[in-house]
């Protein structure tokens, strides 16, 4: 089934830009399969140099944060580091996700030996805020627990498509059926975790830039 949707994304410079006010606005999701398809032919050194984008729309005049996030536009993405697969992962993945149409694009991170890549979904309709969570918790549970289903990161945002240097670079799609977030929605009931911790309440990108600083930390220590 075709959907024609709007699809918008917000841009942003770097990992540590807050601004909201580049946007991308393309008709339906065939338009925005194709400027994928056209950012993966340029060459970035590596993911620091390169914009990143986001599904989340904000409030006029605003910064990037949770509390700013008024809808996801009609897309998805979610970032694999490790899936198992035997053979070609364009055929994995297509008889793993037959069903979805998707577009996947190698990450800046991906080797001959461990693929890492990203899967972006057309979506039937926006995700208001207040349904994200939920929404973000019954795809996970969906699609096999992908990722964290878990996440508070209302305002997620992901590297674009390119050529990275010293990467195994890759970009294909699947043609299906549109993600449907209700359905799933109903599918998966969701109870929010609660926490107050300072780290859990960052966006996701941020915590895992935190992470791997203490990992490498650690990695550079002779004990």
């Amino acid at each position: 089934m075709k959907v024609i949707m709007e699809i918008s994304l917000t841009l942003f410079n770097s990992i540590f830009d807050n601004k909201t006010g580049q946007k991308l606005t393309f008709k339906d999701f065939d338009s925005f399969e194709k400027a994928l398809y056209g950012l993966s032919e340029r060459r970035i050194k590596s993911k620091k140099d390169a914009p990143l984008m986001s599904p989340a729309q904000y409030k006029p005049d605003s910064t990037r944060k949770n509390d700013n996030v008024t809808m996801w536009s009609a897309w998805c993405a979610v970032d694999v580091d490790d899936f198992k697969f035997e053979g070609d992962l364009n055929d994995a993945l297509n008889n793993k996700f037959n069903s979805y149409r998707f577009v996947c694009y190698s990450t800046a991170s991906s080797t001959q030996s461990l693929p890492k890549f990203r899967l972006v979904f057309p979506l039937t309709k926006n995700v208001q805020a207040e349904k994200i969570r939920h929404f973000w918790f019954a795809l996970q549970t969906t699609l096999g627990d992908l990722g964290d289903k878990q996440t508070k990161d209302l305002s997620r945002m992901y590297y674009i498509p390119a050529k990275y240097d010293n990467a195994f670079n890759f970009i294909f799609s699947n043609s299906g059926n549109y993600i449907d977030p209700d359905m799933v929605m109903t599918k998966h009931p969701y109870r929010e975790k609660s926490s107050n911790s300072f780290f859990d309440r960052l966006p996701e990108d941020m915590q895992k830039e935190i992470l791997q600083h203490r990992k490498s930390k650690l990695d550079n220590t002779n004990v």
